[in-house]
């Protein structure tokens, strides 16, 4: 498959606060190359103000009488639909376009992603002119994607899952894995409440039983905050342990 961005063509787009939010997604993912073709709808205020960032890509936006003069110059042309039809051998899901079709095109030109307008999507004429077609599956049995919906999840798939690397968030000070000096003065911290608490009462001996507990403690894993509160929790019993409160007489 080539390296170059996808071209993203819109056929007979209907609403012009869509075309803005496909521009949007576009930008969003390295898209320059936005084409329309027989457009119901121009570019207005609506179209800037969903755009955002997008706005670079509208500048660029072309505008093509037929779908077959749209396409002349790209190279492997994929309809986005739910009809396969006739041409069920060259209809997929998104996933299989992905994994398995895509991968097989080794050309030059970019490679177009063709979208129909919000109402009725691409005529069988449009099918047509594409090499193939592929569907982006929903849970509904009548259920379907807005537009600008159905290009980012698109997109995401053919662009953004292979190229952008996604950081991982950055762990807050809490959610660190407990050291090993704070689970052994965990570990201390119980012997020594336990032993003030006169554990066990029956002929277990107390180092046994700590061990059972310090088998306990190192398979869960615990986190740096889980920590600090049993041990917040043990230095309060312990205290109340050596410092009993006296019963107020009743006046």
């Amino acid at each position: 498959m080539t390296s170059s961005p996808p071209v993203v063509v819109l056929v007979e787009t209907q609403g012009s606060a869509n075309l803005g939010s496909v521009a949007r997604c576009a930008a969003a993912y390295g898209v320059t190359d936005l084409r329309l073709v027989a457009p119901q709808c121009q570019p207005d205020q609506s179209t800037l103000m969903w755009a955002c960032y997008g706005k670079r890509v509208l500048e660029e936006l072309r505008t093509f009488e037929t779908l077959e003069e749209a396409l002349s110059d790209l190279g492997l042309a994929v309809a986005f639909t739910r009809r396969d039809g006739k041409r069920r051998h060259r209809h997929h899901s998104l996933a299989q376009l992905c994994q398995e079709v895509l991968p097989r095109y080794q050309i030059e030109a970019p490679l177009a992603l063709v979208f129909g307008n919000e109402e009725s999507g691409l005529s069988n004429h449009h099918l047509a002119v594409c090499q193939r077609s592929a569907e982006i599956p929903v849970v509904a049995s009548d259920g379907s994607l807005n537009l600008s919906h159905a290009v980012a999840v698109a997109l995401y798939e053919v662009v953004g899952r292979e190229s952008v690397v996604e950081p991982l968030l950055p762990k807050s000070y809490n959610e660190e894995p407990a050291a090993a000096e704070d689970l052994e003065r965990l570990m201390e911290r119980c012997f020594g409440t336990l032993q003030t608490a006169g554990y066990p009462h029956h002929r277990g001996v107390l180092e046994d039983e700590v061990s059972k507990l310090k088998n306990i403690v190192m398979r869960s894993s615990l986190q740096d905050w889980e920590v600090r509160l049993l041990l917040g929790m043990l230095k309060q019993v312990r205290y109340r342990l050596e410092h009993p409160l006296t019963e107020t007489a009743s006046p």
